[in-house]
Parts: C-alpha cells; sequence; structure tokens
C-alpha cells in the first residue's frame, strides 16, 4: 500500500475534501498540519510556493488542490461507478468550487475589512450569489432517488464531500438559514456526511477556524 503524506495548513479549507476521503475510506495517511507562523520559512521548498502538497510514496509531489482531490478520489473508489456517474461527480465537484470562490471576498480584499460592505456582500451573496449553484447541485441530487441519499450511487464521492466541506462556511454567513430553508436536501446530506463516524473523529483533531485559504 501506498504511504500517503498531506501537508496543509490547521484549517478547514482547500485540503479538507482529500483529508474527509482518506478518512471516508479508511486509507492511513500524514495528516500534516503547518502553523501560520512555520509558514514563510517552509514556502519556497514547495511547487508554486502554496499549500495543499500530497506526496505519494515513489511519485512526484502534487501540488494544485483539484488535482490532489481528483486523485485521491480515484485512489478511494470515489468518482462515480461508471462513466455517466464520474461526468455528474465532476460536474457537481467544479461547481461546488464556483461556488466557494464567491466566499473569498469575505476574507480577502478590500470587502473583507470594511464591516459595511462586507456585511453588503454577505447579504448579496446568500439573496443572488449562491442560489443558482445550490439549485444545480441539489437538482442533481434529487434525480438520485428523490435527494435522501448522495449525488450518485449509494455512497460518498467526491462531489459529496467537497459539498460538506463548503456546507459549514456557508452556514457561519447565513445565520437566518435562509440557503438552508430553501435547500433542505442539500444541507441535510452535508449533515449526514459530517456526522459520520470517520468524519467526527476527523474533525475532533481538526483545529476549528473560519479561515479562508490564502
Amino acid at each position: 500500500m501506498a504511504n500517503y503524506k498531506l501537508t496543509y495548513f490547521d484549517i478547514t479549507g482547500k485540503a479538507t475534501p482529500a483529508r474527509y476521503m482518506f478518512s471516508l475510506a479508511g486509507i492511513a495517511f500524514e495528516d500534516v498540519r503547518v502553523q501560520r507562523e512555520d509558514w514563510p520559512a517552509m514556502k519556497d521548498t514547495m511547487p508554486l510556493k502554496v499549500l495543499p502538497v500530497l506526496d505519494v510514496e515513489g511519485h512526484a509531489r502534487m501540488t494544485q488542490s483539484p488535482s490532489i482531490d481528483r486523485f485521491v478520489a480515484k485512489r478511494c473508489n470515489m468518482l462515480g461507478d461508471n462513466e455517466v456517474d464520474a461526468a455528474i461527480v465532476d460536474q457537481v465537484y467544479t461547481t461546488v468550487l464556483e461556488a466557494s470562490e464567491q466566499l473569498g471576498p469575505l476574507f480577502q480584499g478590500e470587502t473583507s475589512t470594511d464591516p459595511e460592505k462586507k456585511e453588503a456582500y454577505r447579504v448579496k451573496m446568500i439573496a443572488e450569489l449562491l442560489p443558482r449553484f445550490f439549485t444545480f447541485i441539489e437538482g442533481k441530487l434529487r434525480e438520485n432517488g428523490g435527494g435522501d441519499g448522495y449525488i450518485v450511487g449509494s455512497k460518498p464521492t467526491l462531489a459529496d464531500v467537497t459539498w460538506a466541506s463548503l456546507a459549514g462556511f456557508v452556514k457561519l454567513f447565513d445565520p437566518d438559514g435562509i440557503l438552508v430553508a430553501a435547500h433542505p436536501k442539500l444541507f441535510a446530506l452535508s449533515d449526514r456526511l459530517m456526522a459520520s463516524p470517520q468524519i467526527q473523529a476527523f474533525e475532533a483533531k481538526l483545529t476549528k477556524s473560519p479561515t479562508a485559504d490564502s
């Protein structure tokens, strides 16, 4: 069996889907969590000078979180059971990534440092920016047996896991539960995944932080 070492900051962020997939699949991996104060000394040693990176015994170091996610999903058998399912998984995965980009101004840039602008953007994000993504994803979920299971098939895939990693952030910025009420099946999916024993055990070890990637 290959040895895996996943290196990322000690936060919820770009490495979370890979961490969740390894955990759900029961595949052991070295979970290296970099503290912010240690990052400057490490930065120049990393490909593209960013995290996450994945080291797989006998292979070159990998970078770029979408590439890492897809690689880990394949190793964990979480890409769907056939080509059609795999295409749906990739559609939803890509849509979740695009949705997550909408949260960026809350963490970085001028909007993030101006309370009035930040609140105005938050309201716009909940009302206008995120619903189209979530409507699409929940539609795919409902196509699979009514929406009480997973995006495809009968077990979690990259699509489900990536959605679950984003849902917690969304709830932080939607205290009135507007999106949860509008997309109940979708948020129920994330709740089911987060309640799994494997992810519960993982989350118990992770420092909680509402900090996005930088």
